[in-house]
C-alpha cells in the first residue's frame, strides 16, 4: 500500500499542474510573451524556468533518496531573461512542462515512507527530507501561477528571497494550496 503522504503529494502535483496548464492555455501567444514589467518574466519564460527547475530538483531528490545525507544544490541564479522561451509556442512549452512532471510522477510513484523521510542537505536551504523536496515542486507552481495572474503570492516563503535566490520550499503557507 502506498503511503498516505505520497498519495497527497501526487494529488497536489497533478492538481497544481492542471491548474497552471489551464491558466496558461487561456492566454494568447502575445499575452504569454508579454513581460508584466521590467525585470519580470513573461509566462513563456516562467514555463521554461518551471520545467528546468523541476528536472533539477528531481535529480537532487533522487540523489538524497539514493544517498541519504548527501549535499545538493544550490540552484544556479535565475537569469534576468529566458530569450529562448520566445522561440517556442505556448503549446511546446506546456508539452515540455508536462514531460517534466510525467518524469517526476513516474520516478516517485513507488516511494516508501522510508524513502520519503530520507534526509539530505540542500546547500541553500539546509536539511530537507525527500518529501519536503518534492513538495517544493507544487509550491513553486503555485508561486508562478500567482505571478502570471498578477496576484499577490498565496504561498509565503520564509524570507530568503532576493534576485536569483529560490525560496525555501519547506515553509508552509497559512493553508497549503
Amino acid at each position: 500500500m502506498r503511503p498516505a503522504e505520497l498519495d497527497e503529494l501526487l494529488q497536489k502535483l497533478k492538481s497544481h499542474r492542471r491548474e497552471l496548464t489551464h491558466q496558461v492555455e487561456e492566454m494568447t501567444e502575445e499575452e504569454a510573451s508579454r513581460r508584466p514589467s521590467e525585470g519580470e518574466w513573461s509566462a513563456k519564460e516562467q514555463l521554461m524556468h518551471l520545467a528546468a527547475f523541476e528536472r533539477l530538483w528531481l535529480e537532487w531528490t533522487m540523489k538524497v533518496r539514493d544517498e541519504p545525507g548527501s549535499e545538493v544544490g544550490p540552484p544556479p541564479p535565475n537569469p534576468p531573461a529566458h530569450p529562448k522561451a520566445e522561440t517556442h509556442s505556448v503549446a511546446d512549452l506546456l508539452r515540455e512542462l508536462a514531460s517534466a512532471r510525467a518524469d517526476t510522477l513516474a520516478a516517485i510513484e513507488g516511494f516508501t515512507d522510508s524513502e520519503l523521510n530520507r534526509r539530505g542537505k540542500h546547500l541553500l536551504f539546509g536539511e530537507m527530507s525527500v518529501l519536503q523536496m518534492l513538495r517544493s515542486l507544487y509550491r513553486h507552481d503555485r508561486m508562478h501561477m500567482d505571478q502570471m495572474a498578477g496576484r499577490e503570492a498565496s504561498f509565503k516563503t520564509g524570507g530568503l528571497g532576493g534576485p536569483g535566490i529560490q525560496h525555501p520550499p519547506d515553509v508552509m503557507p497559512a493553508s497549503d494550496p
